[in-house]
């Protein structure tokens, strides 16, 4: 049986790029966001979603393309440039342009090697390691640091003890307590602080996992998940503030509880949400169990 040729063809090229503008669009990101995050030109991007080498510089430029672009998007970079050498390699342009490039750059002429000096003995000072110099400057500093914050607590502890002496030594006349008098407070107002929540209380969503999606999900600022989730997964995060979907793939494939509270179904399957937050007020507005 002859040998199968592993020169990939023209739709597996076609496929690397549809991939990444398929990942780009679940997460709802467009190119200009991309290129103004990456510097990288949009012009550029299209072409690399569309397999366009003639649009695209030389390779090696590219595939710096393709890792700033798969990180964006939070993928494996090193994968995504693995794949795109593969599907460049039958790429004929880009092979003739690799030959072109070997016959027009001019070779270097031999130079002859000169006869190096005579080898001399370095000063002393010359022979020991810049290590060594380093180090003996930092102990010097952390010297001079230790012994400035010494010194400064000595100073704080004798003024501390300074002022304690002088206040013992003053005499005071007690002075009788006030009868304290207890005002009632009407009911309504202990009414209302029960039906307030606590500000102090921790925000804890639940999250689980009921069919594929994309999540990318913040806690108090701080991205906290951003990637594809699977069925069956299942966590639990904590914040102080908030909590703010940026991106979520699949509305109905996931469901969530806040601090023990269900909350309502978000979307129907397939719907792509962004910016979905939940807060106190959230919690507030939810039904009890």
């Amino acid at each position: 049986m002859p040998d199968q040729d592993p020169t990939p063809n023209q739709s597996e090229l076609a496929s690397f790029g549809e991939e990444l503008r398929r990942e780009r669009e679940i997460r709802g990101i467009s190119l200009k966001e991309i290129a103004d995050a990456t510097k990288i030109s949009k012009r550029f991007l299209e072409a690399i979603e569309r397999n366009d080498h003639k649009t695209l510089p030389a390779p090696v430029f590219t595939r710096g393309f393709v890792r700033e672009y798969a990180r964006y998007l939070g993928l494996s970079s090193e994968e995504m440039v693995n794949r795109y050498n593969f599907a460049a390699v039958g790429d004929d342009r880009i092979e003739q342009s690799a030959h072109l490039e070997r016959l027009t750059t001019p070779q270097a002429p031999l130079v002859p090697r000169k006869k190096a000096p005579p080898m001399s003995i370095p000063p002393a000072y010359a022979r020991v390691d810049r290590n060594v110099y380093i180090l003996i400057l930092v102990v010097v500093a952390l010297a001079g640091v230790s012994y400035w914050a010494l010194k400064h607590r000595r100073e704080s502890r004798a003024a501390s003890e300074e002022h304690a002496a002088a206040e013992a030594r003053t005499v005071t006349t007690p002075v009788p307590p006030k009868p304290s008098v207890v005002l009632a407070q009407p009911a309504t107002a202990t009414t209302a602080s029960q039906t307030q929540p606590n500000q102090t209380e921790a925000l804890l969503l639940s999250l689980e996992v009921n069919d594929r999606s994309v999540v990318v999900l913040e806690a108090d600022g701080e991205t906290v998940i951003n990637d594809e989730l699977r069925r069956g997964y299942h966590r639990t995060i904590e914040a102080k503030d908030r909590f703010r979907f940026r991106t979520i793939g699949n509305a109905a494939g996931i469901s969530l509880t806040l601090n023990d509270k269900p909350v309502p179904p978000l979307g129907r399957n397939g719907q792509v949400l962004h910016d979905v937050v939940f807060d106190r007020e959230s919690l507030q507005k939810m039904p009890e169990r």
